[in-house]
Order: structure tokens, then C-alpha cells, then sequence
């Protein structure tokens, strides 16, 4: 009998240990994941930076010496580049994603300025793929919304892409409005 216990408390100890080493293990490539993310922030927003502040330089058009397309272009560039820039905050903030905790900030978004920013960043992409693309906002609508407007930004970006990257003739269109009567919307 004492054979047995001595073997059970044995088998006990050893298993705490495998679990302390496991643990140990564990926080280390998490911090090695958080050194490398914080690394890479700066890797990345650094260039970043630089597009921004350029193409933000460019659509400014202070020497005047550019038409209205390539002014159309720079702000192209520094919107999608300051969604990029957003998204990256996003994924390095890794504390938030792993805890499930993804800061919401809420504030008034004109329904224009969304319409605007969906036509200003896929656009281009419509004009190469000889696709005709059209944003609708309802009249119904108020002309604002309390939103966090990056996320909802982010959605549509994700939701269009897949939509450009999947048609590849006739047309994308996005209608912004009040879903249908019927439509059952799960709670939160």
C-alpha cells in the first residue's frame, strides 16, 4: 500500500511539474510573440508614416502642377493608407485581441462620409476590373449614425474586397439602409 501512495505522489509531483514548465513555456513565446509584435509596429508605421505624410503632401497640390485624378489618387492613397494604419493599431494591440477586448468608440459618423470614402477606396479598383459600382445611401436614413466608424469602415473594406475579388463582370453595389421589416436581428 505505501508503494502505491509513494507512487501516486510521485506521478502527482512529476505532472505539477510538467504543468509549471508548461506555463513557464507558455509565457514565454507570449512574450517573445509581444516583443516581436511590438517590434514590427515599428517596422511598419514608420514607411507608413512617411505614405501618409507624402500622399497627404500630394493631394495638398500646393504647386498646383497636378490635374484632379492624380489629386483623386493621393487621397486614395492616404485613405487607404490611414485604414492600414488603423488595422495595424488593431492587430498590435495584441492585449486587446487575446482578451477579447476591442476598444468600441463610439461617435457620430455622416452616412456621406462613409459613401465617400466606399467610392474614393474602390473605385479604382471598379475602373480596372471594367465594373460598373454604384454606393447608395436610403433617403429614409438619418444623415448621421452613432457608430464607431474605423470598424464600420473596416466591415464594408472586408465586405467590398470579397465582392471585387468574387465579380468579375457587370456590377458591385452597396445599398446602406434600414434592414427589412421581417429580417430577424439576434440580440446582443
Amino acid at each position: 500500500f505505501r508503494v502505491s501512495v509513494f507512487w501516486r505522489s510521485s506521478s502527482l509531483e512529476a505532472l505539477q511539474r510538467e504543468t509549471q514548465e508548461k506555463a513557464e513555456e507558455l509565457a514565454q513565446a507570449s512574450q517573445y510573440k509581444s516583443e516581436f509584435l511590438a517590434n514590427m509596429s515599428h517596422e511598419l508605421r514608420t514607411p507608413l508614416n512617411s505614405l501618409l505624410i507624402l500622399s497627404r503632401n500630394l493631394a495638398d497640390n500646393r504647386e498646383g502642377n497636378l490635374d484632379e485624378e492624380q489629386i483623386e489618387s493621393a487621397r486614395i492613397i492616404h485613405d487607404s493608407g490611414s485604414n492600414l494604419l488603423r488595422l495595424i493599431n488593431d492587430i498590435l494591440d495584441l492585449s486587446k485581441v487575446e482578451s477579447g477586448k476591442m476598444d468600441v468608440t463610439l461617435g457620430d459618423y455622416p452616412l456621406k462620409d462613409l459613401q465617400r470614402t466606399l467610392r474614393r477606396t474602390f473605385g479604382h479598383v471598379a475602373q480596372e476590373k471594367r465594373l460598373a459600382f454604384d454606393v447608395e445611401v436610403a433617403a429614409d436614413l438619418p444623415e448621421t449614425i452613432r457608430t464607431d466608424a474605423a470598424k464600420l469602415e473596416q466591415v464594408a473594406n472586408n465586405l467590398l474586397s470579397n465582392a471585387f475579388k468574387f465579380t468579375s463582370s457587370g456590377s458591385v453595389t452597396v445599398r446602406i439602409g434600414r434592414p427589412a421589416p421581417g429580417l430577424r436581428i439576434p440580440p446582443r
